[in-house]
């Protein structure tokens, strides 16, 4: 293993800690206000709280921070790794990258959505929805092996949207 993907493996961990105490604070406050159990008969309505309320505040996170000065997140900060992108394209590759990166997890949220759903109504669950939460993981596996490939430097979302990480030289 090298150096740059040790350090982008720690990076992860951090920010994915930030992003799960987020979640806990989310639920914490929902909890108060609403029944989350009755989330599951809507997942229209689901889908579409979850994604405002999480998914896209999590991307806006990573996209603000990655297109900063810092050229990083959090964690990424932390363990001096910074995202590199084509000269004068910044924005757009770097929103590329995260819409990306985030795609399994929010198809994961839409199957999950729909398996509550339909257990609530009582039917079966039919075979798009696992297929749903199926792919999600087979996109996830094929990233995190692009990433020990690449040794660090590109998953298939960097490779993408043009972007890859470096070790920030101090």
């Amino acid at each position: 293993m090298t150096r740059q993907l040790i350090h982008r493996i720690f990076a992860w961990t951090i920010d994915f800690g930030i992003i799960v105490l987020y979640a806990i604070l989310l639920f914490a406050v929902t909890s108060l206000f609403f029944d989350v159990r009755q989330a599951g008969l809507n997942p229209y309505f689901g889908q579409l709280i979850g994604f405002l309320t999480l998914t896209l505040p999590v991307i806006t996170y990573s996209y603000l921070t990655e297109k900063g000065n810092w050229k990083a997140t959090i964690g990424k900060r932390v363990l001096n790794l910074i995202v590199l992108t084509p000269e004068n394209k910044t924005n757009k590759s770097i929103l590329i990258r995260n819409l990306l990166k985030y795609l399994p997890w929010e198809l994961a949220h839409t199957g999950v959505h729909w398996i509550i759903y339909f257990e609530s109504v009582g039917r079966e669950t039919p075979i798009w929805t696992w297929i749903i939460l199926i792919v999600p993981q087979v996109l996830v596996i094929v990233y995190f092996i692009s990433i020990i490939l690449s040794k660090g430097q590109a998953s298939v979302y960097d490779r993408i949207s043009g972007t890859r990480l470096q070790l920030r030289t101090v």
